[in-house]
This record gives C-alpha cells, sequence and structure tokens, in this order.
C-alpha cells in the first residue's frame, strides 16, 4: 500500500501543472493525500521519519554498514528511499508537504479551526527566523552527539526538547498568548 502511495505522490508531482488547472481538484487530492500520511504512515506504519533516524544512518555508516540495520523495519527503509530521492528532484518540501505525520496533523487541524473560526495566532517575521536558526542548532548539536556515541544523542535530545519547551514557553508569555495547561506527571508509588 505504501508502494503505490509513493507512485500516486510522484504522478501528482509529474502533473501538478495539470491538477492545478481543476479548481477544486488540488484541495481534495492533498487532503485525501494528508490524511493517508496521517492514519497510514503515521498511526498504523508507524513509519514517522525523525532526526534520529538520520543520526542512525550517519553513526551506522561510521561504524561498518549494515543492511539488518535498515531492513528491520522496510515501511521506513520504504520511505526513507523515496524521500532520499525525491529530496534531490524537489527539495524537502515533498516530505514535510505530503509524508510528514505531524506536518499532516498541524495542517488538517489548522483546515478544521479555519472552518469554525478559530482564532490564528502568527508569530512575527523576527520570532520565526530566529526560531529556524534554533531548529538548525539543535539539529547541528544532535549531529555532533551523535558521532560519540547513541547512548549520548538520547540524553542530547531530550536536553534539546526541553531547551525548545523552554524557547516556546518564553515566547508564549512575551506574545501574552495562554499556555496550554499541562497536567503533572503521575508519582510512581514505591511500597
Amino acid at each position: 500500500m505504501l508502494c503505490t502511495a509513493l507512485m500516486l505522490l510522484t504522478a501528482i508531482l509529474l502533473f501538478q501543472d495539470w491538477l492545478v488547472t481543476h479548481l477544486r481538484l488540488p484541495l481534495y487530492v492533498r487532503d485525501g493525500f494528508l490524511l493517508f500520511t496521517l492514519f497510514f504512515i503515521g498511526w498504523y506504519a508507524l513509519a514517522q521519519l525523525s532526526v534520529i533516524n538520520v543520526l542512525t544512518f550517519v553513526h551506522t555508516m561510521m561504524h561498518g554498514f549494515r543492511w539488518e540495520s535498515f531492513l528491520i523495519d522496510p515501511m521506513m527503509f520504504i520511505l526513507w528511499s523515496f524521500v532520499a530521492v525525491t529530496i534531490l528532484l524537489w527539495g524537502r518540501g515533498v516530505y514535510c508537504g505530503w509524508l510528514c505525520p505531524y506536518g499532516a496533523l498541524q495542517e488538517l487541524t489548522q483546515q478544521v479551526a479555519k472552518r469554525f473560526n478559530v482564532r490564528q495566532y502568527e508569530f512575527p517575521e523576527v520570532v520565526h527566523e530566529r526560531m529556524w536558526a534554533i531548529e538548525y542548532i539543535i539539529l547541528i548539536v544532535l549531529f555532533g552527539v551523535s558521532l560519540q556515541s547513541l547512548l549520548a544523542l538520547t540524553v542530547a535530545h531530550d536536553a534539546a526538547v526541553a531547551l525548545l519547551l523552554a524557547v516556546l514557553v518564553q515566547l508564549t508569555c512575551r506574545l501574552r498568548v495562554a499556555p496550554a495547561t499541562v497536567s503533572p506527571a503521575p508519582r510512581v508509588c514505591r511500597e
């Protein structure tokens, strides 16, 4: 099913000039594919690609290449192969705009929010540019840590997530947007 969907996506990308000549068809095709990405790729197949997969690939290349590392999850291997080829042809927009379950969830949620007239917040361009730089700094730090060991990578990933959350909280306070309520973590009882 994944291979069929990837062939369909290739056809969509190849014939996008024809597709956009029809008024509503591109919207239905895109929303349908985003639903497929969210439910099949993201929730059913659990084939969410992440930075960790890239870092694992680099680690494997540096410490002895073995096919077993990649064929543990065939869906992930097929998806990564497709993404690697399409990044060369069309750039990262293919993955970010069509194959990322997180992006699909975000875009579909935004469409539903617009339909129900939920107020939309936009960050100023200055904030967006600073956040963009932080994203790539975190990526470079994670890449550097992965060259040492995967254990260190896990620690750095947790630290990067904590840092990103702290930055988002600060931005939320500065923009005077009410932060979401977070319930405390459950306590572990020891007897």
